[in-house]
């Protein structure tokens, strides 16, 4: 199979398939009931998809999710005490979403896809031993092993666009010299999990293919979106990967109860044209 490269990415062939989309909300697993991290959160993303009519158009195509595999788990985390005690089938079936779309992306079904899906997992780090931060095990960082198993790329970054750093993620990819995680976020000064400086940059094989890019509260459109212009795309230019993952939070925005940065629905959009990523998460 021919891997998917930055210089070809959006080739004519590539841009006349359908986007994948992919949603579980996550019935029956719930922090509580008023609590932010709830099923409402892609309820309504879905709802206005299909009002919209969006659904409908030829160029989108509705995935279901699976299970993933006990075996994708514990090919990322070492689960205290085993996987089973960490991962629910809500958790599995998470992930077996993302796999999903990662499976329609490689078999040439789609030229990009989205996966919208909860439990969230970007503060699940290598050992897991329960909940931080909502997450209990990593949904992009399982899809990042299994892309490597199953289809045998070696160079995909993970470009985080959550308010919050992507901890986990990046503890789990600390020593690896060929995935480039990217996280921008609020400074972590600021905000949990008071983790994401620039000094961290990757463990001794792997220095530099760590980069935060801590925000200060308030930051708007026109920061994010020249922190990404600025820094982050010319760093991908230089790194060449075969797969951009967006790691897609969206509590960057001025409505969210539990952050202080100023980005809009519209910058949203802009950052995802710029960035243009393989598989958002």
């Amino acid at each position: 199979m021919k891997k998917k490269c930055w210089k070809n990415r959006n080739n004519s062939r590539q841009q006349k398939k359908p986007t994948g989309i992919v949603f579980f909300p996550a019935f029956d697993w719930a922090i509580s009931p008023t609590h932010p991290e709830r099923e409402e959160r892609l309820l309504y993303t879905r709802d206005q998809l299909f009002e919209e009519g969006i659904m409908d158009l030829p160029q989108i195509l509705q995935l279901q999710p699976r299970l993933a595999q006990l075996k994708d788990i514990a090919r990322v985390h070492f689960c205290v005490p085993h996987v089973r005690s960490q991962a629910t089938e809500a958790h599995q079936i998470a992930a077996g979403g993302a796999l999903v779309i990662a499976d329609a992306l490689m078999e040439g079904q789609i030229k990009n896809g989205f996966a919208l899906v909860r439990p969230p997992g970007h503060h699940a780090m290598r050992v897991a031993h329960g909940n931080r931060g909502f997450c209990n095990i990593n949904n992009e960082a399982i899809m990042v092993e299994y892309l490597r198993q199953v289809y045998g790329l070696k160079r995909i970054v993970i470009v985080d666009t959550d308010v919050h750093h992507g901890d986990g993620t990046q503890d789990i990819f600390w020593h690896d010299p060929d995935v480039l995680f990217i996280s921008f976020h609020q400074d972590g000064r600021t905000l949990y999990p008071g983790s994401g400086f620039i000094d961290e940059m990757g463990g001794p094989l792997a220095l530099g293919t760590t980069l935060n890019i801590p925000l200060p509260p308030g930051t708007t459109d026109e920061g994010i979106l020249f922190v990404l212009d600025k820094l982050v795309l010319p760093v991908l230019e230089e790194f060449q990967p075969e797969l951009i993952i967006n790691s897609a939070g969206q509590d960057n925005h001025y409505t969210d109860p539990l952050a202080n940065m100023h980005f809009s629905a519209r910058g949203y959009a802009v950052l995802n044209e710029r960035l243009s990523p393989n598989i958002a998460v």
